[in-house]
């Protein structure tokens, strides 16, 4: 009896939850503005690559093709690529992207944190620092 009671139970909520358009998308709220930021922050997108000419220029131009309106700049940290990474970027037209060739791995690291941990320190202070990765 209380199984029954329950399920009945639910089945109404769920007849509510229908019936009120709950789960409607085609409804927005227009009480809602949308106020746009006084300053946009800055940021910058770190990008450690080694050896990733086949995806790079793929990458990076999405990267660059991010429609944000405040300071925006990406930073190719190249990890001693042997395959021309570093070239097919330069080869890229935005003015958003620093190149830095990596140094020698230091002991203690292992290669990607290595080049990460370079890009941070190379990128300043933006508000948000974005860590990326070259084939994704």
């Amino acid at each position: 009896m209380i199984a029954l009671g329950l399920a009945a139970l639910a089945l109404l909520i769920w007849l509510g939850l229908a019936a009120t358009g709950f789960w409607r998308t085609d409804i927005n709220d227009r009480r809602v503005r949308k106020v746009e930021p006084s300053v946009w922050p800055s940021v910058v997108a770190i990008v450690p690559a080694r050896n990733e000419a086949d995806v790079i220029a793929r990458s990076i131009g999405s990267l660059a093709g991010q429609d944000y309106p405040g300071s925006f700049s990406i930073l190719l940290v190249d990890d001693n690529s042997e395959d021309g990474t570093a070239e097919i970027a330069r080869g890229l037209a935005t003015d958003r992207l620093q190149i830095l060739s990596g140094t020698p791995l230091a002991g203690g690291w292992t290669g990607k944190l290595w080049a990460v941990s370079q890009g941070v320190e190379a990128a300043g202070t933006p508000d948000y620092l974005w860590l990326a990765d070259a084939d994704i």
